[in-house]
């Protein structure tokens, strides 16, 4: 399938799955630079301004959303994570996950206000359950942003 590019264009899709709460993530503010700062700080604005409390970050699974959005872009479409419960979470405790997958060939705000204009990713973004977020990026040789957005509590 070939993709056609546009900086107005934005492809998105989202899921929420409901399964058991997590360790190891870093403060809100921990993440300073790149487009998966840029996503994360996007993410809890949009958390901010409708009084929802923001979400930490959680480094080691970012790596792996990280791993989903190079899968994403490899393929050339956008799909889901299949069985995140072993292949993410394992080893940590939770209770409710929803992840956001999405492509723009414009910017992360862009995408962002895409995310909240869709009624399943607004939802993922403003779950008050959700306590946790890992965010993985990445930018494939045409110059799309690939992004997956793991939500946690």
């Amino acid at each position: 399938m070939r993709r056609t590019r546009s900086v107005a264009k934005v492809a998105i899709a989202a899921m929420v799955a409901v399964g058991v709460m997590a360790q190891g993530p870093l403060p809100a503010g921990a993440a300073t630079a790149g487009p998966r700062a840029k996503m994360y700080r996007a993410t809890n604005r949009s958390r901010s301004k409708h009084s929802v409390k923001v979400v930490d970050m959680h480094y080691r699974i970012a790596k792996l959303a990280r791993r989903h959005s190079v899968a994403m872009a490899k393929k050339g479409n956008l799909f889901h994570t299949a069985n995140a419960e072993t292949k993410y979470l394992d080893g940590i405790a939770w209770s409710t996950w929803g992840e956001n997958v999405g492509m723009t060939d414009g910017t992360i705000a862009g995408l962002e206000q895409a995310f909240m204009d869709s009624p399943l990713h607004r939802a993922n973004i403003l779950n008050r359950d959700f306590r946790r977020v890992a965010v993985g990026t990445y930018r494939d040789d045409q110059g799309s942003l690939w992004v997956t957005v793991f939500f946690y509590g």
